[in-house]
Formats: structure tokens, sequence, C-alpha cells
């Protein structure tokens, strides 16, 4: 444990830092505010020990230095110690956020004390937050876990903890987001045709029945398919296809060439075949529709 301690007195810092060496402390001195906090910045000591009046930065400068930083140097705790300061000068420094305060000539008994209970409740703190981070790690992800827990030197640093959960969240999302894109990027034309020729069969043996809207679009995704898999589909091939009588099958087929949906060419291979397409302005609309409902589906299922 580091304990930095902060007088302009020489004598005073000298029998702090024996007794607190006494105690298995690793201490650290400095003569005025302004090294303390240098010192306090770079080395990040477990406590602080502060006299009030010294030349250049005094205590006082130094406790409002320490409290408003935004790094964990705003947590240490802090026992101020001082010949001259009242009761009312105490109480004042301890709303200030001091945690303890002492007069000259210091009780070394008592200050061991106070520096015992105040790294104790410190270590509880700091165990009760890693263990706080360990269920927020498993929550996540059992790798994040593992990651976390390899360093006792990295549980034992909050900000360290941290930083690593945040950056495994962080590539969390990313795979996430390049999986949900992958996943978007592979929902086809192709697939929503399938999607609907599956789903007609279905609908077929709920009802066991065809009405002329259902033939209609059955027709337009056969042939839709097959244009998406540049095949070219004979009209014989619907004849085989569709579950209804030729009759039917021929009706509806004329109809929608009529309605500008389908068109009819002969076969340059073999004269006797027909050939069945979509028309170019149908085919447009109809991607346009099947773009349009895979975006919809994409934006509600995977986002």
């Amino acid at each position: 444990m580091k304990v930095v301690v902060i007088d302009d007195d020489l004598v005073h810092r000298e029998v702090i830092r024996e007794s607190l060496i006494m105690d298995g402390y690793e201490v650290t001195e400095a003569e005025n505010g302004m090294i303390g906090l240098d010192i306090i910045k770079k080395e990040r000591p477990d406590l602080i020990i502060c006299d009030v009046k010294m030349p250049v930065m005094d205590g006082d400068a130094l406790l409002k230095a320490v409290r408003n930083s935004d790094s964990e140097i705003s947590i240490i705790p802090f026992i101020f110690i001082s010949g001259y300061a009242d009761g009312q000068g105490m109480i004042n420094r301890l709303k200030s956020g001091a945690d303890n305060f002492l007069l000259k000539p210091i009780d070394l008994n008592l200050l061991s004390a106070y520096v015992a209970s105040l790294l104790t409740r410190k270590k509880f703190t700091s165990n009760y937050m890693t263990r706080q981070l360990d269920s927020i790690a498993k929550a996540i992800t059992d790798s994040l876990s593992k990651e976390v827990t390899i360093s006792s030197a990295v549980a034992s640093n909050v900000n360290a903890y941290v930083e690593i959960i945040i950056s495994t969240i962080q590539s969390i999302r990313k795979n996430e987001a390049g999986f949900r894109e992958s996943i978007g990027n592979r929902v086809s034309r192709l697939d929503y045709m399938n999607f609907f020729l599956a789903e007609y069969e279905k609908r077929k043996i709920l009802t066991n029945t065809t009405n002329g809207e259902d033939l209609s679009w059955f027709l337009i995704f056969l042939v839709a398919k097959s244009q998406l898999k540049n095949e070219k589909l004979p009209v014989s091939d619907l004849y085989v296809s569709v579950p209804s009588a030729k009759s039917t099958i021929n009706a509806r087929i004329n109809t929608l060439i009529e309605e500008g949906v389908f068109y009819k060419t002969n076969d340059v291979n073999d004269g006797r075949r027909q050939l069945i397409s979509l028309s170019d302005n149908f085919q447009a609309n109809l991607h346009s529709h099947i773009d349009e409902s895979v975006e919809l589906i994409k934006e509600k299922v995977l986002n």
C-alpha cells in the first residue's frame, strides 16, 4: 500500500514516514501541495496525508484539485494534519471531502488506526467493485470473463478492468453488426421468390383451393424465379408446376398477357415451344416491391 505524506515541516514528515514504514506501508514525501499533486498523479497512492498550511499550494487547494479530478485520484482517502486548525476549520474540511483530521503533535497510534481503517475500507470497496465488474463481464460473454480474470493486476485496477469490458463490448457490437450486415446481404430477391412459393404450398394444404388471385401470383413468381436464375421458362412447364387444369392456366396466362404482366416468345432453339417472361415494366415494379419488402424485414427482424 502506498501513502504520500505532504508537509513543509521536514521533522513532521520524517516522524510520520517512519511510523508508516514500521506499519508496512510504502511512503513517498512532498514538501508542498504542488509537488504532492504531481506525485499523486504519477504514482496513484492508496492514501494521502497532508498538512493544511504550506507554501506554493496549501492543503485546501490540494484537496480541491484531488476531489475535482476526473480520474481515479478523486476517490483516494485524504487525511488532514495541522497544528493551527480550530473545530470549525476541521468541520469545514471534512465537509469539503477530507476523510479525517488530526491535530499536531500527531498521535501516531491514532494515525495508524485511521490509516488502517481507511485502507481497509478502500480494499472492501475495491473488492466489491471487482465482484460487480466480474458479474457484468460474465453476463456479457464467457470469453470476456476469461479475459478480465487473467491478471490479478488488472482486477485490482478498476480503470484497466473497465477498459477491457468496454473494448470487448465494442468488439461484440462490431462483430454483431458485421453478422447482421452479412445476414441482411444474403436476403435476396431469389430468397423472397422461394419463400413465397413455399408459403403458397403451405396455404394450398390448408385451404385445398386455389382462387384466381393466388393462381396469378403463383404463375408470376414461377416466371420471376426462372428469370432471376437466367433461365427460359417454357409455357409447358407451367402446366406441370401449377395445380390447375390446362385450360384454367391458359386463360390466366392470356389475362396476364393482356394486362401487360407476361409476354410470350418462340424458343429459337425449338420452334414448337413457347417461352413465357415478365414484361420489362412489370419486372422492374416487382423487383422494387421485393426490395422494399426485404428492407422492411431486415429492419424489423435484424434491428
